[in-house]
Parts: structure tokens; C-alpha cells; sequence
């Protein structure tokens, strides 16, 4: 399976990794800057330098030229022994040994020291790099903007966990009141959300209703015939009609049971039962005279199994009557283990993969065998309640359905 990162995995690496490129790009540009501002520093010192050289004379004011030209004196002796131990020399340059002219860059300050006989002073250009500090300014104001969207655009995924939490919540059969959501991108899920909810509920509903009116129904002239069926003299008649009328009266209990498991109005009872317990109880389900002939049974462990002793008897049922009416020869087993059972009988390969005929009205395509195609995925569905696991495999001509209620190893799941 390939492995998925989260949205919020994703926006997490993209924020960072966008963070880091717009710092690496706003220190490239401060160095460029900072380099550019130098080398136009050392050449205005450098020309300052010159029209002083060229101009000196005895009464020459080194110090009121300096100034008017952006220079201001460096009195903190410590901070002056500071740069000139620390800072880079940019260039240095002398007049005849009268005049030696040191320029250094520290702390992206430029600066210069003068001897020129007994004149001595350390100057510090005042001049502001407007573009620097505008540089500044702009990865500053950035980056607040890319730490600001980070935070709001986590904040705008919240409803999302929110809306997790009540779509699991449906799932699961309750009742989600999808409120207090933004008309934004989520906001319209969860509205969309809402509508397919209460038409899905909706439409339960009126199943619901449709099948508990059937059964209403038929159970009216199914206990009307069974009144008369009492009425009739000859025995063998009487009981005939007897066990049709109970037949039809026990497929009709089945199906409310059914129907109440699947739309979530019933609350499975566990309890151990022997296999034998559940077996007969499955017998009686089928109503088969021939049922000890047809059906071969090899009680092999007659296991506990923890079940709703109302539901799980249909899937043995439904397995059985399933391997009845797909046997080539009208006959099925059944062997009984410590942890699990297996259901066999013979016949010809499936033409479609297990997985087709666990869905709903799904069934081999048999004009011969009848049926709504519901057996298989009610033992499926059934099993998932009840956290057992099916396994299906074709082995000697035999279709084989194997039923795990207990702990189960590698080799045998793989069978």
C-alpha cells in the first residue's frame, strides 16, 4: 500500500521548506548589499582621501573636512582598540609617510583612522544604507506574513478534525449535528455532508418502513391459515400445512432480524454456546425432513464460541442452505474444530472471485438454483459483527467455507 502524508504533513514541509528558501535568498541579497556598500564606501573614502592629499596644507582643518563630508569622531578608546583588533581592513593607503589612511568595515559600519603628523583620529562614516535596512525591514515583514498564514491556515483546517470526528460518529449510528461551520470550502463538505446524511437516513427509514409493513401484512394471513389449518380432519394434511404456515412465519421472524441487525436497531448478546447447541438451532432455521441425510456432520470439537445466540445460528443456516443448493450431488459437510468450522460440498469452480458473491444480491449465474443472491453477505456482514473471520477455497472439486472463532495461526488462514 503506498504510504500517504497528512494535508497538515504536507503544509508543514511546505512552510518550512518555503521559510528557508526566502531566508537563504533575503541573506544572499543582505550579503550582495553588504558587500556593494563596501566597495562604494572604500571608493568614497578613497576619493575623500585624495582631494584631502591633494589639498593639504599646514592649515589644512582635517577634522571640520571630515565631518562636513558625513564623518563623525570615534572618542570610546575600547571601542576603537575593538575594531581595529576585529575589524577588516578594506584598504590603506599613505602620502609620503605623512599621511597613513587605515579604512575597516566592522559590524557593516565603515570606518577610518587618520595620522597625519601629530593629528591623529578615528572617524566613522554616517552615511545609511537605505536599501540594507530596507532589506531588513523586508524579511522581517515577511516572514511575520509567512509565520501569520502558516498559523491561519491551520487554524481554517480545524473544522476538519472536527468533521472527521462526526463522520465517524455517523458511521456509527449516531446522529451528528453538522452547526457552527464557516461558509468556506469545509463548510460546504459539511453541508453537502449533511444533505446525503438525512437523505441516506431517509431513505432507511422508508425501507425500514416498507419491510416492517410487509411483514405486518403477511403475518395476517399467515395466522389466518394457520386457524384453518387446524380445522382440517385429515392428519397428514393438517400437519402439512402446519409446517408450511410455520415455515413461513419463521422466514419472516428471520428476515425482522435481520433487517433490525442491519439498520442498527439491534444490540448483539454474547454468551458461550456449543457448536451442537448452534447446529441444532440452524436445523430447525432450514425445516429439512432429510436433514440428517443430506447434511454429514464430524463433530470433532464440540467448541464454545461466544455469539448472539438469536443472530449467529442464521449464518450456519445460510451456509448450509448456500452449499445445499450449489452441491452437484445434493449433500454437504460440516466438521467441527476447536477453532473454527468448515462447510464443504461439490461442485463445479466459481466463475467470479469470493468477493463478488459476499455483496448484496450477488449469486453464480444459475438459472436452476433460486435465490436473492443474500445468503453470502449476510454470513459475511454477520461475521464482521461478531469479529470472525470467513475464508473461502476451492479444494478436490469442493467448496469450502471456513469459519474462525478463535485464535487462528499463519498456515491455516493461508489454507
Amino acid at each position: 500500500m503506498q504510504k500517504k502524508y497528512s494535508i497538515y504533513t504536507k503544509l508543514v514541509v511546505l512552510f518550512v521548506v518555503t521559510f528557508l528558501l526566502v531566508c537563504i535568498l533575503f541573506i544572499v541579497l543582505l550579503k550582495i548589499e553588504e558587500n556593494a556598500y563596501a566597495e562604494e564606501g572604500v571608493l568614497r573614502q578613497k576619493n575623500l582621501v585624495k582631494n584631502m592629499v591633494n589639498s593639504y596644507n599646514p592649515n589644512f582643518n582635517i577634522d571640520a573636512y571630515f565631518n562636513n563630508n558625513n564623518f563623525s569622531a570615534v572618542k570610546n578608546p575600547d571601542l576603537i582598540h575593538t575594531i581595529k583588533e576585529d575589524g577588516e581592513i578594506l584598504f590603506y593607503d599613505s602620502n609620503d609617510k605623512v599621511c597613513h589612511f587605515i579604512s575597516l568595515k566592522y559590524h557593516n559600519n565603515l570606518y577610518i583612522d587618520i595620522q597625519c603628523g601629530d593629528f591623529k583620529k578615528f572617524y566613522k562614516e554616517n552615511i545609511n544604507d537605505r536599501i540594507y535596512n530596507l532589506l531588513l525591514i523586508g524579511f522581517f515583514f515577511f516572514s511575520f506574513l509567512v509565520v501569520f498564514m502558516y498559523f491561519s491556515v491551520l487554524k481554517s483546517l480545524e473544522p476538519l478534525k472536527k468533521l472527521r470526528k462526526q463522520v465517524a460518529e455517523a458511521a456509527n449510528g449516531k446522529k451528528p449535528d453538522f452547526v457552527d461551520y464557516q461558509e468556506d470550502e469545509i463548510g460546504k463538505i459539511a453541508f453537502e455532508f449533511k444533505k446525503a446524511f438525512t437523505r441516506n437516513q431517509e431513505l432507511i427509514q422508508s425501507r425500514q418502513l416498507f419491510l416492517r409493513t410487509i411483514m405486518h401484512e403477511l403475518k395476517t394471513p399467515i395466522g389466518k391459515g394457520r386457524i384453518i389449518a387446524e380445522m382440517i380432519k385429515e392428519d397428514k394434511q393438517k400437519e402439512r400445512l402446519i409446517d408450511i404456515f410455520s415455515r413461513m412465519d419463521s422466514l419472516i421472524n428471520e428476515f425482522a432480524k435481520i433487517e433490525n441487525l442491519f439498520s442498527k436497531n439491534y444490540n448483539l448478546h454474547f454468551k458461550p454456546i456449543h457448536f451442537s447447541t448452534i447446529l441444532e438451532e440452524a436445523k430447525n432455521y432450514l425445516m429439512r425432513d432429510d436433514f440428517n441425510k443430506i447434511v454429514k456432520i464430524h463433530l470433532k470439537s464440540d467448541a464454545l464460541i461466544n455469539v448472539d445466540m438469536e443472530i449467529f445460528p442464521l449464518i450456519l443456516k445460510n451456509l448450509i442452505d448456500n452449499a445445499l443448493k450449489y452441491s452437484s450431488d445434493g449433500t454437504c459437510e460440516i466438521y467441527s474444530h476447536h477453532q473454527y468450522f468448515v462447510i464443504q460440498n461439490p461442485g463445479r469452480k466459481l466463475s467470479e472471485p469470493i468477493e463478488y458473491y459476499f455483496e448484496a444480491f450477488t449469486r453464480e449465474k444459475d438459472e436452476k438454483v433460486k435465490g436473492m443472491g443474500l445468503g453470502l453477505y449476510i454470513v459475511f456482514e454477520v461475521c464482521k459483527l461478531h469479529n470472525f473471520d470467513i475464508i473461502y477455497y476451492y479444494e478436490n472439486n469442493k467448496h469450502c467455507f471456513k469459519v474462525f472463532f478463535g485464535e487462528k495461526n499463519h498456515n491455516e488462514t493461508q489454507k
